[in-house]
């Protein structure tokens, strides 16, 4: 009995290591070579909505009261035309951001169809293909950069493209 549990359990894993392959690779035909600096210092994650609305949180850096801080600009668009619906920040202090680019890069993470998508300030691209939490895979802006600033074991899958171990 116990063997046959253990011979279930790979069999998942294996399954689910496939799934996530899949995914990367689906990604990577369409968007390998896609610009994303116009995403630098931005987060974004799919948060909440229902089956007619995309809720989504971009973490921003932004001006509050003359001081650089980081707001979150809470969108809600709708899952038909990709249009907004509803967008607020969490602060109820004046922000000085570009709200209309932030609306028009939330419509084009939508077209992605992944949870999260966070670019550093140096461009380094961080791709989360199975929720928010699991970092699928990553785009260096140099490839000295990594090893630099991230102490993680990475191995190359496509380009300058990076899955960590």
């Amino acid at each position: 009995m116990l063997k046959k549990i253990t011979i279930c359990f790979l069999i998942l894993i294996c399954f689910i290591s496939c799934i996530e392959q899949s995914r990367r690779e689906a990604f990577l035909s369409k968007y390998a070579f896609e610009d994303f600096s116009p995403f630098k210092e931005l987060t974004i994650v799919k948060r909440g909505g229902n089956h007619n609305e995309y809720g989504l949180a971009l973490d921003s850096p932004c001006f509050v009261n003359d001081t650089l801080k980081t707001c979150c600009y809470f969108i809600r668009l709708d899952k038909k035309s990709n249009q907004v619906i509803r967008a607020e920040w969490t602060t109820e202090a004046k922000v000085t951001a570009d709200t209309l680019k932030l609306q028009e890069l939330a419509q084009v993470f939508i077209k992605y169809e992944i949870p999260r998508l966070d670019v550093d300030i140096e461009g380094n691209v961080f791709v989360y293909l199975k929720d928010i939490e699991t970092l699928s895979m990553a785009q260096f802006a140099d490839n000295s950069g990594f090893l630099k600033h991230y102490h993680q074991a990475w191995t190359r899958i496509k380009g300058n493209w990076y899955k960590p171990n």
